[in-house]
């Protein structure tokens, strides 16, 4: 590594350290250390560049965190103008939509506002169009999401989009267009092309748009599933293999014609390269510059660029250049774990195949670079997304050359054709969905293979470095390093070292944050029990298999010795059906076995307590003459040992509340209380706090959720007994810990997570 490499090299880890902040400096701070950078800069410049790096990545942020919303707008109706941006996403009751914000019309004086905001409007029947400018009458919030251990970090994903709010269009005569789509637009192309694909009747149509646009929202649950389990998502794209091999082909077609003319055939180079960049450019286009496609499109230029002024790079310097381009232009970039997938393995091709003495054929050429991308991305497949796909190098040896060779070739040329000829253009696509379907038939057989994937519990840093280690020795040429020996570095993946478990009559009880709903992971020593499952919003998304499913996944449990389903509301019972399909269930107790007739159930009123390694499972009955239904009929249970209690109540209100206290006065007590209904007033009475007296209560609610729970008189009655309060919306997942010879204690996720780009409290969220 030369003197220039070395200096880019410590630029970008200088802009990679702030990942590390759980807060961003003042720029004070940061003009301080611009001064000090110049003056040590003439002695130590290389490490001066470090320090460079560092304030480009926080100035950058710092920008992007000046440009939210205030919290005093929060909840406020605000008329904005602006555009629509991106792909409008629509789907049965409702489209979702970025939106670059012009001018905010009132209310008016507005010093801080964001540029762009994502918007959903509730309306059947409003199609929009990308370009379209439009007035709209909005409600806004703080890029907010769910806070969980092992979940999706949304606010880190909206920090690094530069989105700046979220919320939802009102139903006003104020809404209206204010001008149609500019044509020339790249927003205006793609959604004509999308439009068009739309008219097929394919199968695989979410597949196709995918490859063709980079727009992934009409792929299934099921379909993403098989692919999950394949480890060929990548292929669902518009990534860097798709631009590449685009660029490539179109290289090699121009630089032969070009030959054929004697005229210009001592140009064909130049104009290969230029139609090869043309050609790369337009597919990028096609995916909206999406991050990955920018990443493949700088790496295409250098290239490309090397190739048409004659100039040798080294592999080396082409991604190091790369890397240091993309982050001048988006330091935020390595927030994805796409930067460090796409770098990784263009970086462990080259690093497996380049350079070797021994020139394989073609077919032997792709299993050693097949073999050398499972390897290589192997730790870091499993540090992001904590599983990884048994069958995936039998998958992606066919997948791979089938999706670069056969069915992306045959997209491009099916895309021009349709322009010319509709006809032929659906037959083409109608030929692209026969391909698609005989790969699909493979990747299905391979996909229901019993073990298809791993999961496995969250990694820590060293062990992912140490799985790295490992893959670039056993990559190394023979001779080198004892390749056994390489992989007893890749024992931490398989078999992660476990933090201090829970011993005889210790438990735990997490409260993850499912928005406005309700879930519970209850964990003895050897036992694991859910209550509750959060809400179902649509055929693709619901909280069981958003927050519940990967939170089990990373904490590395693989059954449930029993589910419990309290009552039938939405909100408590909606990814229940995804559990039980997700995750092996030994038992399901619930009060309304009716919606649960294809599984086993057990009515919870009158089941007999009972007892794992020592702590104590007790459903408390208060439906005893089954007189209640709704939300009063809730299950209601209780959780115990030496260690302390905790008491989970589901939706009940006054009247079951009343009848608990009737004929379980004596056995409510409890160390810790999830509140009864989320802190309505129609629940939470004097008496039933006063009956179970706990340290601590738990709200199980959505951050500004339109039923405004917690009421603030509810909030009161527990304050002024100086029990101590936690909230989901604002603390995320709780997690109560009863662990013998310490007293019960309850923590936040929000409280031990903090990142700088995390939504902070700033205003007293309990308003009546």
């Amino acid at each position: 590594m030369n003197d220039l490499q070395l200096k880019m090299l410590f630029f970008c880890l200088g802009v990679c350290s702030l990942q590390w902040l759980s807060g961003l400096p003042s720029l004070t701070v940061l003009a301080l250390l611009a001064l000090l950078l110049l003056g040590l800069y003439p002695w130590v410049k290389t490490l001066s560049l470090l320090v460079l790096g560092f304030i480009w990545a926080a100035t950058y942020a710092i920008g992007i965190k000046n440009s939210q919303l205030p919290s005093t707008l929060e909840g406020q109706d605000i008329l904005v103008h602006g555009r629509v941006i991106d792909l409008p996403a629509n789907e049965e009751m409702s489209t979702r939509f970025l939106f670059k914000v012009d001018a905010v019309i009132a209310p008016m004086n507005i010093d801080q506002f964001p540029k762009t905001i994502k918007l959903s409007w509730y309306e059947k029947g409003k199609a929009l169009a990308p370009s379209e400018t439009w007035q709209f009458l909005v409600k806004l919030k703080q890029p907010h999401g769910l806070a969980n251990p092992h979940g999706f970090d949304y606010e880190k994903w909206l920090f690094q989009k530069n989105i700046g709010a979220t919320g939802y269009v009102r139903r006003s005569l104020q809404n209206k267009r204010l001008a149609v789509s500019d044509s020339w637009r790249v927003d205006s192309w793609r959604e004509f092309v999308r439009d068009y694909l739309d008219k097929s009747n394919s199968e695989y149509i979410g597949v196709i748009k995918a490859l063709v646009l980079g727009d992934r929202s009409g792929i299934s649950a099921e379909q993403w599933q098989v692919f999950r389990k394949t480890g060929t998502s990548h292929l669902i794209a518009i990534s860097g293999l798709h631009i590449g091999l685009v660029s490539t082909l179109m290289f090699g077609f121009v630089r032969r014609l070009t030959l054929g003319f004697s005229s210009i055939a001592m140009h064909a180079i130049h104009f290969a390269c230029i139609a090869s960049f043309v050609s790369a450019f337009l597919y990028a286009a096609l995916a909206g510059f999406s991050v990955p496609t920018q990443r493949a499109l700088v790496m295409v230029s250098l290239v490309l660029g090397g190739v048409f002024w004659q100039r040798h790079y080294k592999p080396s310097q082409v991604i190091i250049i790369a890397v240091l381009l993309v982050l001048l232009y988006d330091p935020l970039a390595l927030m994805s774990p796409g930067f460090w997938l796409s770098f990784a393995a263009v970086g462990i091709i080259l690093f497996a195949l380049v350079g070797r003495l021994n020139k394989a054929n073609f077919i032997a050429q792709l299993i050693k670079t097949q073999w050398a991308v499972s390897i290589g991305l192997l730790p870091l497949g499993v540090y992001f997304f904590q599983q990884t796909s048994v069958v995936s190098p039998l998958a992606n040896i066919i997948a791979v050359p089938w999706v670069s060779f056969a069915i992306v070739p045959l997209l491009i040329i099916v895309m021009p054709l349709a322009l010319i000829n509709e006809n032929l253009g659906m037959k083409g696509v109608g030929w692209v969905n026969d391909l698609l379907s005989f790969l699909w038939r493979y990747l299905q057989y391979l996909a229901d293979s019993e073990y298809a994937y791993l999961s496995i519990p969250t990694l820590s840093v060293w062990a992912c470095i140490a799985a790295i280690i490992g893959g670039v020795i056993i990559l190394l040429p023979k001779g080198f390093i004892p390749k056994p020996l390489a992989c007893l570095l890749f024992l931490p993946l398989v078999f992660p070292m476990k933090t201090a478990g829970l011993e005889t009559a210790e438990f735990s009880a997490t409260l993850l944050d499912v928005g406005q709903g309700l879930s519970v992971v209850i964990r003895t020593s050897t036992h694991t029990l859910v209550f509750d499952t959060g809400a179902k919003y649509s055929v693709k998304s619901d909280m069981a298999d958003t927050v519940i499913l990967p939170y089990l996944k990373g904490e590395g449990i693989s059954k449930l010795d029993a589910l419990v389903v309290s009552h039938g509301d939405n909100d408590h019972a909606g990814g229940a059906k995804t559990i039980l399909a997700g995750i092996k269930t030994q038992r399901l107790l619930t009060s309304v076995p009716s919606q649960f007739i294809d599984y086993p159930t057990t009515d919870c009123e009158g089941v007999p307590p009972w007892e794992w390694d020592e702590v104590t499972f007790e459903m408390m009955s208060s439906n005893r003459l089954g007189l209640l239904s709704g939300n009063n009929a809730s299950c209601v249970l209780r959780v115990s040992s030496i260690n302390g209690s905790i008491l989970l109540t589901g939706d009940i209100e006054r009247l079951a509340e009343k009848i608990l206290i009737k004929y379980h006065a004596g056995r409510l007590s409890s160390t810790v209380l999830i509140a009864p209904h989320h802190g309505s007033k129609s629940s939470s009475t004097d008496e039933f706090i006063a009956a179970v007296s706990p340290q601590y209560v738990l709200f199980p609610v959505g951050y500004r959720n339109r039923f405004g729970f917690p009421k603030k008189s509810v909030m009161d009655r527990y304050l002024t007994r100086k029990i101590n309060v936690f909230d989901t919306s604002n603390d995320g997942a709780t997690q109560a810990l009863f662990k013998t010879g310490m007293p019960p204690s309850v923590s936040s996720f929000r409280q031990n997570n903090v990142r700088f780009w995390s939504w902070r409290q700033e205003s007293v969220p309990y308003v009546e």
